[in-house]
């Protein structure tokens, strides 16, 4: 039997809640929660490591000041307007390099579990170029492959990979995600594991199963101790919150995904609330739909804080 337990990511508190102790407030406070999935778009990696170390600790004792657990720390929208590992420009590929060793290296630093999310998009002209699309791809192995040996000198336990959306992003379909996974882990000091999201699967140009959350639910579930949960019409990465407004016109059902995380094999599976509102939304509005989701994926789980 698969156990469940309920958190979010706090990319929700991005501009507008961007001080520790006021987001950890909200988590514990407003909605009843205490495992937080760190969005690295709270901080700013090019600071000195000094500095950065100093911002990890105000993180930390916010946390436990409020009964908070640090799952994992994650990239956000500012590092997925990036093409970070796989950009076509040799210098942003070591720049990216440096910049995911600063973010484990933070994400230790809180105390996580682990640290990944989006780790690069080709280019078009390279992605159609099959020369080009396998050279970057092998790159994309061997610099994870150098990843996963610092996080395993930082103590993580294992490195996210978050299947994408977009061709480009080599996992928008469940073949190329399997292909990948295997690939990554034959060269991984730790194990490399995903973080599904239940928006993710609505690339342009999938058909089948490559279109149905639930199947990659079934699928990689058993290597995915971590699911973003969001609500979603099937067509966009919508990133909706689980109210009776967007779930009546959602594909997102919680009883079809916990029944779909059990028939993988998963023995955990941390659901994390990965809502993101426009950032000219009201901030009573934005609080008030997260509580929402939260109840409702609390009623779902049985899951308390």
């Amino acid at each position: 039997m698969t156990q469940f337990t309920l958190g979010i990511n706090n990319c929700f508190a991005v501009k507008r809640w961007p001080e520790p102790e006021v987001w950890a407030a909200l988590v514990r406070e407003k909605l009843d929660l205490d495992l937080v999935q760190f969005s690295f778009d709270l901080t700013e990696l090019s600071l000195p490591a000094a500095a950065r170390r100093r911002q990890a600790e105000r993180v930390r004792r916010a946390c436990e000041a409020y009964g908070l657990r640090l799952h994992s720390g994650f990239t956000g929208l500012a590092a997925y307007n990036a093409n970070l590992l796989l950009s076509p420009d040799p210098v942003l590929r070591r720049w990216a390099r440096e910049w995911y060793r600063r973010a484990l290296a933070f994400a230790a630093d809180l105390g996580c579990r682990a640290a990944g999310g989006h780790i690069g998009a080709m280019s078009e002209r390279e992605y159609d170029d099959p020369d080009l699309r396998c050279r970057r791809r092998e790159e994309l192995v061997t610099a994870m492959g150098e990843l996963t040996t610092e996080a395993a000198a930082l103590g993580l336990d294992y490195f996210l990979v978050e299947p994408m959306p977009v061709a480009r992003e080599l996992t928008s379909t469940l073949t190329a995600t399997d292909e990948l996974l295997a690939d990554l882990n034959r060269t991984a000091a730790v194990p490399v594991r995903l973080c599904l999201d239940t928006g993710h699967a609505c690339a342009a140009g999938n058909s089948g199963l490559d279109r149905d959350p639930y199947e990659w639910l079934r699928r990689f579930g058993a290597v995915s101790p971590v699911v973003h949960i969001q609500q979603t019409d099937g067509r966009a990465d919508c990133h909706h919150a689980f109210t009776e407004r967007h779930n009546a016109a959602g594909i997102i059902e919680a009883p079809a995904v916990l029944g779909a995380l059990r028939a993988s094999g998963a023995a955990t599976t941390d659901l994390i609330l990965e809502v993101i509102h426009p950032f000219e939304a009201d901030e009573a509005t934005v609080l008030d739909e997260l509580a929402a989701s939260a109840r409702y994926w609390r009623e779902a789980t049985g899951d308390c804080a």
